[in-house]
């Protein structure tokens, strides 16, 4: 009897209303270098409130496991019953639904690592839908001053002239040298022992910074992230959280982190500072808006959020 040969590469994949997305991704799979039956996959639906799970069910293919969760429990939770349900030692790709993958994407992501096998975390590169890097491949350690730069809009200047954010890395230092703070979580490899050994993702983060946080902790163990630009993905970004929703995820996250990592002054400047970055935010396009009616969708949006920041939990 000849025994089954077990995977290369699991993928894990955090559902909330995108099945359409994950079957494109699957299907980006399928075309690829790598054969697919050299990987097993893992769904977890996050309480979609579309026709995500009807969709997902209907990918009858014992390489899918499909998790349903009666509630959304958040991108690091979800990641992390994930992981819990594979039954196999092959490394975990984390992968956002709404990336799309170039046929050779999976297959060089995995020979990097093999080439560089102590460095426990590695990732490929985003670009957007034009085709453009888009700066967002990888995370800096976050800081008060790339926090002051997002509040003055310094990080326009840097996505203008070095293409990348002020937390983010420039193609040419990505190209240089790949060593790098944290992968971004869309496109996430990570040795499974190493994933264990850390408890998987901190699931205090709901949504945004969780990456960032295992990757500080992977590198107190030892680990050296590491990202390659052999490996190309198109990150259009989600489509299923937008406007008032994502600025408090994603700010939220972020005092989070600071919290965690950093001392109680810290934490209450970055407080100061994302709220500086709204009023500023708030001024600039209500006087936009006096002049041209279609800044007032951004204001309201500003003015909003500042509102909500009172509403946060220290």
């Amino acid at each position: 009897m000849t025994m089954p040969t077990p995977p290369l590469l699991n993928i894990v994949f955090v559902c909330y209303n995108c099945g359409e997305e994950i079957c494109r991704a699957l299907q980006d799979i399928a075309d690829g270098d790598l054969p697919i039956e050299d990987i097993e996959f893992v769904v977890v639906d996050n309480a979609s409130r579309d026709d995500s799970c009807a969709l997902l069910r209907a990918l009858s293919s014992p390489q899918i496991k499909l998790i349903e969760s009666e509630k959304n429990l958040g991108f690091a939770a979800g990641c992390n019953l994930g992981a819990n349900a594979i039954s196999n030692s092959a490394p975990i790709l984390f992968l956002n639904p709404d990336v799309r993958l170039q046929h050779d994407s999976l297959v060089n992501l995995l020979e990097f690592a093999a080439e560089n096998p102590g460095c426990g975390i590695w990732g490929g590169v985003t670009c957007n839908v034009n085709g453009a890097l888009d700066g967002k491949s990888a995370w800096r350690e976050p800081g008060l001053l790339s926090l002051l730069c997002w509040s003055l809009g310094v990080d326009k200047l840097l996505s203008i002239g070095l293409r990348r954010t002020s937390g983010g890395y420039s193609q040419r230092s990505i190209q240089r040298n790949g060593d790098v703070d944290a992968v971004s979580g869309c496109f996430l490899l990570i040795d499974q022992e190493l994933f264990r050994q850390l408890s998987g993702f901190d699931e205090d983060f709901f949504l945004y910074s969780e990456e960032i946080d295992l990757c500080r902790r992977a590198r107190m163990l030892g680990a050296r992230p590491r990202v390659t630009d052999r490996a190309v993905i198109m990150h259009a970004g989600s489509q299923t959280l937008t406007g008032i929703n994502k600025l408090n995820f994603l700010y939220r996250s972020k005092l989070r982190y600071f919290a965690k990592h950093g001392s109680e002054f810290q934490a209450e400047i970055a407080g100061w500072l994302i709220a500086l970055g709204t009023w500023l935010r708030l001024v600039a396009f209500s006087v936009l808006a006096r002049a041209d009616d279609k800044y007032k969708v951004q204001r309201d949006l500003w003015r909003q959020f500042a509102n909500s920041q009172q509403e946060w939990a220290p």
